[in-house]
C-alpha cells in the first residue's frame, strides 16, 4: 500500500494492526514522509476542532464510491480553509536571530541591521565605518571587527568578510566555524585567528594566533593547515602559506589684537627604531611607529628633534607638542586594552641629542636619557586624530635647553591584554606623510 493511502486511512481509523506496523516502519525511514504525516495529523486535529466549534458532525462515509469521493472533496475543502486561516493568522516566517552585537567601541555603522549593543542580529550585511565591535554568534564564536570593515552574517557557523580586519575566537562548541573571503575560505579547528581582507585587490591574509585552522582555495583545490603563529595569503589565483607642519617655522596671527601662534616642525629630524634592529621594508619614512609587546623583539619607539633657538621662550605663554595619529595597517587593536597610554620624554643627555640617519635600538635616544614631560591616552578603537601634551613641565624643559635644539622620545606604555604579539602598532605622521603634518611644537606668544 502506498504511503499516502496509509496516512489517509490512519486518520480515518481504518488501518489494520499490520498496516499500522507498515506505516510506522515507513515513517522511521523517511524524513519527508514524517513531515507529511505531521501536517496531515495537525490538519485532521484542526478540522475536528473546527467542526466541533461550529456544531458540525464529522463527515461519515456511507454508500457508494461516489459518496466517498464527495466526502473527500468536502474534507479537502475544509482542510484548505483551515490552512488558509493558519497562514492568515501566523503570517510569513520571520528570520531567526543568528548572533548578537555584544560590544561596540566608538563605532559608527552603515547597516540595516540593528547596531545597539545587545541587539539580536539576523543574516545580513553590515559595514563598520569607525571603531571596534564584537559580534557573538549563536554557535559561541566571537568576531571582533576593526573599522573600516564590511561583512555579511550568513548563519551561526559562517561569516563572509568583504573588507577589513577581524579577530575570531572559536570555542569547542563552534569548531568548524567558516570565514569566507575573496578567493576562498578558512575553517576553524578550535583556535583564535585573525583575518585581513583587502577588497580593492581581492586578497586575504590569515594568521593563527593560537590553535589550528585550514585555509581552502577552491579554484585550485589546494588546502593548507596553519598552526600557532603561522599565516597564509589567499587570492583568486593563488594560496601561499608562511611558517611562522611644513619643515619651516610658521607664524599664524589670527588678528591684530590676538596672540601669535608659532609652529615649529622637525625639518626631517625624526625616526623610529625596532628592538630587533630590522630596517629596510620595516621602516616607513612617512610614519613614526610605536609598540610594546610581551615578545619584545618587535617593540618600537620614536624620536624627533626641533630647533627652537629662534623662539623668544620668555614671551611664550603656552607650549604644546602635537602629534597626528594615522593608521599603521599593522597588528590588531582587539589585542590591546581599551585605553592605551603614551609617554613623551625630553632628552637631557647631550650625547643622545644628535640623531643618526640609521640609528639602532641601542644607540637611539631612549627614555633613560631624559625626563618625563607628559602622557596622553588613545582609545584602541581610534586610529586617527590629534594628540599630544601641553604643560608647564614641557615649557620649562624647552627653556632649560642650552643650545635650543631639543629632542623627544615617544613610547607606548600599554602592552597587550592577551598573547605575546600581533597587537596593533600605533603610528603618528612624520614630515613625509602625504596627508597630515608631522610632529609640531605650538607656541602661544603675547
Amino acid at each position: 500500500m502506498n504511503p499516502d493511502e496509509l496516512i489517509q486511512r490512519y486518520m480515518m481509523g481504518t488501518l489494520s494492526e499490520s498496516e499500522v506496523i507498515e506505516l510506522e516502519s515507513q515513517l522511521a525511514n523517511d524524513s519527508n514522509l514524517r513531515k507529511q504525516f505531521v501536517i496531515a495529523a495537525a490538519t485532521d486535529t484542526g478540522l475536528r476542532d473546527l467542526a466541533i466549534q461550529n456544531s458540525m458532525e464529522p463527515p461519515v462515509v456511507v454508500g457508494s464510491t461516489t459518496n466517498r469521493n464527495i466526502w473527500l472533496i468536502g474534507w479537502c475543502a475544509m482542510a484548505a480553509s483551515l490552512l488558509l486561516a493558519i497562514v492568515l493568522t501566523t503570517g510569513t516566517n520571520e528570520p531567526q536571530p543568528i548572533a548578537i552585537l555584544s560590544t561596540s567601541e566608538n563605532a559608527a555603522w552603515e547597516s540595516v541591521l540593528p547596531t545597539t549593543v545587545g541587539s539580536n542580529l539576523v543574516a545580513g550585511e553590515m559595514k563598520l565605518m569607525t571603531g571596534i565591535a564584537t559580534v557573538e554568534f549563536g554557535s559561541g564564536a566571537k568576531m571582533t571587527f576593526e573599522a573600516p570593515a564590511q561583512f555579511e552574517l550568513v548563519d551561526a557557523m559562517r561569516v563572509r568578510m568583504v573588507d577589513g580586519a577581524a579577530v575570531i575566537d572559536v570555542p569547542e562548541s563552534a569548531h568548524g566555524f567558516v570565514v569566507e573571503t575573496p578567493g576562498g575560505y578558512a575553517v576553524d579547528h578550535g583556535t583564535q585567528f585573525a583575518v585581513s581582507v583587502k577588497e580593492s585587490t581581492q586578497t586575504s591574509d590569515f594568521e593563527v594566533l593560537q590553535g589550528e585552522i585550514s585555509v581552502h582555495h577552491p579554484a585550485s583545490g589546494e588546502e593548507v593547515r596553519l598552526f600557532d603563529e603561522e599565516f597564509a595569503s589567499l587570492s583568486n589565483d593563488v594560496l601561499s602559506a608562511h611558517p611562522g607642519l611644513s619643515s619651516e617655522q610658521e607664524y599664524d596671527q589670527s588678528n591684530a589684537a590676538g596672540p601669535q601662534l608659532l609652529r615649529i616642525g622637525t625639518e626631517g629630524r625624526a625616526n623610529y627604531v625596532i628592538r630587533n634592529n630590522r630596517r629596510g621594508k620595516w621602516i616607513h619614512p612617512e610614519m613614526l611607529m610605536v609598540k610594546r609587546a610581551d615578545s619584545r623583539k618587535w617593540d618600537m619607539r620614536a624620536f624627533f628633534s626641533m630647533n627652537v633657538s629662534g623662539v623668544d621662550l620668555n614671551s611664550v605663554t603656552t607650549a604644546r607638542l602635537r602629534l597626528n595619529q594615522v593608521p599603521s595597517g599593522k597588528g590588531f587593536a582587539s589585542r590591546l586594552p581599551k585605553l592605551n597610554t603614551f609617554a613623551i620624554y625630553g632628552v637631557t643627555n647631550p650625547s643622545k641629542e644628535v640623531l643618526k640617519d640609521e640609528s639602532t635600538w641601542e644607540d637611539a635616544p631612549d627614555i633613560t636619557d631624559g625626563i618625563l614631560l607628559g602622557k596622553f591616552d588613545v582609545p584602541r578603537s581610534q586610529q586617527t586624530g590629534t594628540f599630544g601634551i601641553q604643560s608647564g613641565v614641557l615649557l620649562e624643559f624647552l627653556r632649560s635647553d642650552a643650545d635650543g635644539k631639543v629632542t623627544f622620545v615617544l613610547i607606548r606604555e600599554s602592552g597587550l591584554i592577551e598573547g605575546t604579539d600581533r597587537g596593533l602598532v600605533h603610528a603618528f605622521a612624520n614630515d613625509a606623510h602625504p596627508e597630515v603634518s608631522g610632529p609640531l611644537l605650538e607656541f602661544t606668544l603675547d
